[in-house]
């Protein structure tokens, strides 16, 4: 009989080689807080604004729900509770590399002056896997936000054509690339002189996290959040929680958006099996094994799983991979009780967070759900401590900026950590 036991040393929660059918990926080894590079003085300055304003701390609050004491429930009542009100959006169609059109939702708030919208940030984000700008939690974020915001839209999602005959799939950066190409050039000829800030949620996250690493020093934000991704998706296939209790519906969704709206599409590529075990299928994991990995060329799921996460290939501080190319702040908000991405696929943050010359945060919760973090009463509160965490790191990188500058307005060197600085204290539950 085959042990369940994690494996020991620590390090090696985070070996893939070591999960399996029979060794599922569990919640539970990897400590709250916030995670940041100790060796590079933006880093500290970042990570200590943080911990000083409390934005990262969701298990400190004292509004923390108490109607919702799960992961499961931190998830799905939010979702359940919140209604709320649509928003004005605009949609521009802006072509890609491949001849697809490619959805822009863009919302401008009616509050602020002319002169303030051109002096503030523009945020491009990335919904969840089955939504688009109607998302609620979306609707919720652009709103709090109070600057131009444009949504994109995956192709497909929100009913959308796809002309290249190549739908959505996770591992696709091209189109983040074009759409943030474009606002910058959009920002520039206009005057707007805020930053270019991307924001991902689930799977836009995953995304999202998956062009800061790859695009490295060509990426076309100024800085970025993922929240409740991962970034090496490998370890959910194995997410039994995940697999039995949430995929099955995650699963549906992808059908309707995808399966039976392009069939004649799949039906060109995909064998009458893989067709009919689409159709069977009650988990993501089965939908990507049976329809996106051999439909978009990849030769099994793991070759896709692995496309889709830039941690797949960090070993080491040393030798960190793709994860050593992010150029720019990258923080990673999650909670360690997320029931749908394992926090496997966090990789481990104390290695992570010291490569990339201090370009890498976490901000980990012990609680908070899938993209939940709910603040009683719900219904009222709505996402407010999630788009307060990620507007609290955006200003902590601001704050940080302005005190690195010299007089002539450039940014000094980062420096070195010196004896007994700014390590940040995580928590021990």
């Amino acid at each position: 009989i085959q042990s369940l036991s994690p494996p020991s040393p620590a390090s090696s929660l985070y070996d893939f080689s070591w999960y399996g059918p029979s060794r599922p990926c569990r919640n539970g080894h990897t400590r709250a807080g916030v995670y940041h590079s100790d060796a590079h003085r933006f880093a500290r300055l970042v990570g200590g604004e943080l911990n000083r304003s409390g934005v990262a701390a969701y298990d400190d609050q004292p509004g923390r729900s108490v109607m919702a004491d799960t992961g499961d429930s931190r998830t799905l009542l939010p979702f359940a509770m919140i209604n709320v009100a649509p928003l004005p959006f605009t949609r521009r169609w802006l072509n890609v590399t491949d001849g697809e059109l490619v959805a822009l939702d863009c919302h401008v708030p009616s509050g602020p002056s002319e002169a303030d919208l051109r002096s503030s940030d523009v945020y491009l984000v990335l919904h969840g896997l089955s939504g688009g700008s109607d998302e609620a939690y979306v609707k919720d974020f652009v709103g709090e936000a109070g600057a131009v915001s444009c949504v994109m839209v995956a192709r497909g999602m929100m009913r959308t054509p796809v002309l290249s005959g190549k739908p959505f799939h996770g591992a696709r950066t091209d189109d983040v690339h074009i759409s943030a190409k474009r606002l910058r050039k959009v920002m520039d000829e206009t005057g707007m002189s805020g930053k270019l800030i991307g924001v991902g949620f689930s799977m836009g996250g995953i995304v999202l996290s998956n062009y800061v690493a790859r695009s490295g020093k060509d990426c076309a934000l100024d800085a970025a959040v993922a929240v409740g991704a991962g970034i090496d998706m490998r370890f959910n296939r194995y997410f039994q929680r995940s697999l039995w209790l949430w995929q099955p519906f995650l699963s549906r969704s992808l059908l309707d958006q995808f399966f039976y709206r392009f069939l004649p599409l799949y039906k060109k590529l995909l064998t009458p099996e893989e067709i009919e075990k689409t159709r069977k299928a009650t988990s993501v994991t089965e939908v990507d094994i049976n329809m996106v990995a051999p439909f978009n060329g990849f030769a099994s799921v793991d070759e896709y799983y692995t496309a889709m996460s830039p941690a797949s290939d960090f070993k080491s501080v040393e030798d960190p991979g793709m994860m050593g190319d992010v150029s720019i702040p990258f923080a990673i908000l999650s909670a360690l009780d997320d029931p749908i991405v394992c926090e496997k696929c966090l990789g481990d943050p104390s290695q992570i967070s010291q490569v990339a010359n201090g370009n890498i945060f976490y901000m980990l919760s012990k609680r908070g759900g899938h993209v939940g973090f709910p603040i009683d009463p719900i219904w009222k509160t709505k996402w407010s401590w999630m788009n307060g965490a990620i507007l609290g790191f955006i200003n902590a990188v601001a704050s940080a900026e302005a005190q690195m500058k010299n007089d002539d307005g450039t940014l000094t060197s980062q420096g070195t950590l010196e004896p007994g600085e700014g390590i940040t204290k995580m928590s021990d539950e």
